[in-house]
């Protein structure tokens, strides 16, 4: 059945508002802020003057207990390779992008491992301009961590009910209103599915956030997450360190962040495996 065009008409016109309104909302709509992936983008291309805010240097010592190291920026899982004096242990990485960067060194033991613990919400604060940042947003928070602060908090890690037989904070940092804990949580008793003597072993970031008076999970990353043969974990050497976490490269830095640490002989229990060498490298 053919269709008039006097028919035709209105559903043209509702055709032509339609594309017309959605042009206007266009031109009058803000554009959003660009995410990590635009500012990654806009980074200023490296120039033959280095800049001395892009730098990260120190040194390691004993000389010689280093055996290679890694810069990781896990934002946007950057890594660099750095170079290290086996005569003095000094190390430089240079022209590095703006980020939270944690130094990743293996060692005679094992895999001694900088995390980063700073109280913010976002790991991407450290690519916001300096003018343009507040305490809600690219500022780190300010005010006192209580022990009763702590120890909600501990609480709520230790105490509630899990899948895993054991569960530890290997480290814990906070402000008035954001605190980061580092939780191991391991499965050491038979489980569904189990391969002879197993185990399931899990390192996370837990970040929460104090509101209306009461601490609250606002968010979890987890770092690692491994099942393997009992014999196996228990020979691995592999302690996570705060003090060589969230060495923070910003826009507004002008000086290099230098680092400086004596590596133990042996990985500290309280801060990760206490075996004798490194796990594997993830694929």
């Amino acid at each position: 059945m053919k269709r008039s065009r006097a028919g035709l008409l209105p559903a043209v016109a509702l055709g032509i508002s339609m594309v017309l309104a959605t042009a206007i909302l266009a031109e009058e709509s803000p554009q959003a802020p660009p995410g990590p992936e635009s500012a990654k983008q806009t980074e200023p291309a490296p120039t033959g003057k280095p800049n001395p805010g892009r730098t990260i240097r120190g040194r390691l010592a004993p000389p010689g207990r280093a055996k290679s190291a890694f810069l990781w920026e896990r934002a946007s899982d950057r890594k660099v390779a750095v170079a290290i004096d086996p005569k003095t242990g000094a190390f430089e990485a240079k022209e590095l992008p703006l980020g939270l960067w944690d130094l990743v060194v293996e060692t005679p033991w094992g895999r001694l491992e900088g995390i980063d613990m700073t109280p913010i919400l976002s790991e991407y604060d450290a690519l916001i301009p300096a003018e343009y940042r507040t305490e809600d947003l690219g500022l780190p928070s300010k005010g006192e961590f209580t022990p009763e602060d702590r120890q909600w908090i501990e609480r709520q890690v230790l105490e509630v009910k899990r899948y895993e037989s054991r569960v530890r904070i290997l480290a814990l940092r906070g402000t008035a209103d954001v605190a980061v804990v580092l939780v191991e949580l391991t499965q050491e008793q038979p489980f569904v599915g189990e391969k002879g003597d197993e185990v399931t072993w899990r390192v996370e970031k837990w970040v929460y956030e104090k509101k209306y008076g009461g601490w609250a999970e606002f968010r979890t990353r987890v770092l690692y997450r491994r099942r393997v043969p009992r014999a196996e974990w228990e020979s691995w050497g592999w302690q996570f360190e705060p003090a060589l976490g969230g060495l923070a490269i910003t826009e507004d830095r002008t000086e290099p962040v230098t680092v400086e640490f004596e590596i133990p002989d042996k990985p500290d229990p309280a801060k990760g495996l206490s075996g004798s060498k490194s796990p594997p490298r993830e694929k």
